[in-house]
């Protein structure tokens, strides 16, 4: 019995079926389809910025087959004489990117251009040695200065001891890589600089092979070299002083004690070109998992993984901050205010303007200075080029993205050509900055005419406009700063677009009445109605009063609104003198909006627009222009022109556009991380008229 019941009666059970295995399901990301993305694979991980294009060749021939190409191509070998350019080099796709503490070199490269502006701006003062540089960047010309004022030579010497070589690679995949590498090596002189450079070998993990020359500077500028150059300098720059003589031979000193590396490299269809401090610096992924598609910010981007990308790119927050100079406009002041100093007549008033110049340099960094977030994108095409990305905004500008706008509905509107919707910034640093460069203005005229600049008769004028003009101009700013600070909230939007019928305009020529107005109008939400009402009058009251105290022999008189209603909205029209309800100054509101603008027909309607049932507000900043639109306005525009006998430059011109259609950008925040997401429409042209 137990032998029966240990053997199921003789009967084996079978065993249950195994379930089937799930099938395992892979997502695709940047990570896993990088092998079809070009060469950002090969980047590594930890690079300052990376723009690295993918599938180049696919998309530059899907542009040189196109019809619109074909006639662009046409017409500029028509206007332009065949160029000797060398014979094209074959690129599949290729990379550029800067490696770690480039920013340091980068930040020392803009204070190079900054001190050019100072001394170009201190020439147009002074005069002298320094007059002619120009705005315009120029090497040789800022060089000449140098040898001819010891501030500058000083200035160069003190930022060329701090430099070094940025680290930069540029990679390239290629059928010829070789023919690449002699391309890019007598493009930029490679040969002049290696000589007898000590060389090393680098094979990376994928069988490239990269020769990196270790140039030392002073090889290149040996010591008789640096005499002989000094004696030319002598002979050829009249003046040179022993004390200048001795900065130069300095400076001399200091760059031939630079060192840096030069790397070229070469795989199967693989191209590097590299320029470091040290030979460390020059290294390839060795893995697509230590290079840039590995940043946390790509895992946001992995969504379009598939698409057709055209560009990849990433890059860290001080990458961005060096780009872009929280003091734009000092190096020109300071310029300015050095070359009066030089000059005995206008000492006193440059001294008199320091403590001004110094209020408006803080005010300037306050408004321009920017703590940019790490941040990546991609771009593909799909019916045009779309762009996505992630990161990249200051902490400032993603929390002004994480409010909502009522008023993005406005950019859907068909006969848009601009609009912008979303939040303002209600730091007031902006306002700031604008009323220090007023008070730096004021107080340069006042200087001006204390010094005698105009005579007697400029200084009448001056007390004048200050005692009697200057204080009803400063009361009517302090309503508008009223009411925009403290009447409405930071949510407006900006409108452009071409909706309004054409008024019987003196002078308007045959046809004209068929080309559509344009409009413009400004919207933003109410927070203080009554504040509105009495800061509009006594901006009213002060801009009568100021035009009162014009001396004129016809005085001036401010228009009387007329009032007009519709429905809640309440309109305040300044008529002119053609009869339009289209064109006519005009400021509407009711409980919810205060817009101004050139319209009220415009006015009234978007004022309709808000009213209709809608989904929620949407969040950060969207902006939109509409390019189909703005051309079939010029076109319109041109065909009135034409029977006037002009308008066919512009016709030729606007057969161009035909391409482009709408460009629509939205910005946004969520959870601390602004984005954007580009979208912009584009259609090859069947023909051409």
């Amino acid at each position: 019995m137990v032998a029966l019941l240990l053997s199921g009666c003789g009967k084996r059970k079978s065993a249950a079926p195994a379930a089937p295995a799930a099938p395992v399901v892979v997502k695709p990301t940047l990570l896993t389809e990088a092998e079809k993305l070009g060469l950002a694979g090969r980047v590594p991980v930890d690079v300052e910025f990376c723009l690295s294009s993918v599938q180049l060749k696919k998309h530059v021939e899907a542009l040189t087959t196109s019809r619109w190409w074909g006639q662009m191509h046409a017409f500029v070998e028509d206007k332009l004489p065949a160029s000797g350019s060398p014979e094209a080099v074959a690129v599949d796709d290729a990379f550029v990117a800067f490696g770690p503490e480039s920013v340091k070199s980068l930040g020392l490269l803009r204070q190079l251009n900054d001190l050019y502006n100072e001394t170009a701006y201190r020439g147009m003062m002074s005069g002298g040695v320094l007059a002619g540089l120009g705005t315009s960047f120029d090497a040789k010309k800022l060089m000449d200065a140098a040898l001819r004022d010891p501030e500058v030579l000083e200035s160069l010497i003190l930022l060329l001891e701090r430099f070094e070589m940025p680290p930069v690679m540029i990679g390239v995949a290629s059928p010829e890589p070789e023919k690449v590498l002699r391309r890019m090596s007598d493009l930029l002189h490679l040969a002049d600089w290696l000589g007898d450079a000590p060389q090393s070998r680098i094979v990376t993990t994928q069988g490239e092979k990269i020769t990196v020359n270790e140039i030392a500077m002073e090889r290149v500028l040996t010591v008789e070299r640096r005499r002989e150059w000094l004696d030319v300098l002598v002979k050829t720059v009249p003046g040179l002083t022993p004390e200048m003589q001795d900065r130069i031979a300095r400076g001399l000193e200091v760059l031939a004690r630079k060192k840096w590396v030069l790397a070229m490299g070469l795989g199967t269809q693989r191209a590097y070109l590299a320029v470091g401090r040290s030979k460390d610096q020059i290294r390839l992924a060795n893995s697509v998992e230590e290079s840039v598609m590995a940043r946390p910010e790509m895992r946001v981007l992995d969504a379009h993984a598939q698409k057709g990308l055209g560009v990849i790119a990433c890059w860290n927050g001080a990458f961005l901050d060096v780009l872009q100079s929280d003091h734009p406009f000092q190096p020109i002041v300071r310029g300015l205010l050095a070359g009066l100093k030089t000059e005995k007549m206008f000492a006193g008033m440059a001294a008199a303007l320091e403590p001004a110049v110094i209020e408006l340099a803080a005010a300037e960094r306050a408004y321009y200075h920017s703590e940019h977030t790490p941040g990546a994108a991609v771009a593909w095409w799909e019916g045009g080029v779309q762009m996505e990305m992630t990161g990249g905004f200051s902490k400032t500008d993603t929390e002004e993205m994480s409010r909502t706008s009522q008023f993005e509905a406005l950019l859907d509107e068909p006969e848009l050509v601009l609009g912008v919707s979303g939040q303002g910034s209600n730091t007031g640093v902006g306002r700031a900055y604008f009323e220090a460069w007023m008070r730096t203005v004021h107080a340069t005229a006042h200087e001006l005419i204390k010094s005698g600049v105009g005579g007697a008769q400029s200084a009448e004028i001056y007390k004048m406009a200050d005692q009697m003009l200057l204080p009803r101009v400063l009361d009517v700013y302090d309503g508008t700063k009223t009411i925009w600070q403290k009447a409405l909230s930071g949510d407006g939007a900006i409108i452009l677009d071409v909706g309004g019928k054409m008024p019987q305009l003196p002078g308007l020529p045959p046809g004209g009445d068929a080309v559509p107005l344009p409009r413009f109008a400004t919207v933003h939400e109410i927070k203080n109605r009554a504040l509105i009402g009495v800061s509009w009058q006594n901006m009213e009251g002060s801009l009568q009063q100021l035009l009162k105290s014009v001396p004129l022999p016809q005085p001036i008189v401010l228009p009387t609104a007329v009032v007009k209603r519709s429905g809640d909205l309440t309109s305040y029209v300044y008529e002119l003198p053609f009869d339009s309800r289209e064109l006519a100054p005009c400021a509407s509101l009711n409980d919810r909006l205060f817009m101004l603008g050139t319209s009220r027909v415009q006015q009234s309607r978007m004022a309709e627009l808000l009213q209709q049932p809608r989904g929620g507000p949407a969040a950060g900043m969207r902006v939109k222009l509409n390019i189909t639109k703005l051309r079939e306005f010029l076109k319109k525009f041109a065909a009135a022109r034409a029977q006037g006998g002009g308008g066919d430059d512009l016709k030729t011109a606007l057969k161009w556009l035909e391409p482009l259609g709408a460009l629509d950008l939205r910005l946004w925040s969520e959870d601390g991380t602004g984005k954007a997401r580009a979208s912009w429409e584009m259609h090859d042209v069947l023909s051409y008229d």
